[in-house]
């Protein structure tokens, strides 16, 4: 019997989807982008108001700018069971923000195009638990 995937979180990511991507916010006063999206401009200059902020989705695709090896568990909520070292990436978005995310192969190179995806971090009798990932770009 096939397991629900399920978001680790939800708000995070567009699912279920065939492109998933990720879900932020941008200020409409000033145009600061946020992710995880925030009910408020997170710039410090701007207004706190929340009719100022609307919710967006970031392209799917984006710039690798660093990568590294995980080494050690991250905290909850991701946790991965069983846990295994896996590659990093830090991603240039043409929205402007730079975020966090796995990579699901480390036969990458700074600069090159890399494209959204999901991958499981851990399952449950009823589900499997996913999270947004990246791959090479085709």
């Amino acid at each position: 019997m096939s397991k629900n995937k399920v978001p680790l979180a939800e708000g995070l990511f567009t699912w279920p989807s065939d492109q998933p991507k990720l879900i932020g916010s941008k200020c409409k006063v000033c145009g600061t982008p946020a992710f995880p999206k925030s009910p408020y401009c997170t710039n410090p200059d701007c207004e706190k108001k929340t009719e100022n902020v609307e919710v967006i989705e970031l392209g799917n695709k984006a710039t690798l700018y660093t990568y590294a090896v995980q080494a050690y568990p991250m905290p909850e909520p991701f946790k991965m069971d069983p846990f295994e070292p896996f590659p990093l990436g830090m991603l240039d978005f043409p929205e402007g923000l730079r975020i966090l995310g796995m990579l699901t192969t480390d036969q990458v190179e700074i600069g090159m195009e890399m494209e959204m995806t999901t991958r499981t971090l851990y399952s449950d009798d009823e589900n499997e638990y996913i999270t947004w990932a990246w791959k090479p770009a085709q």
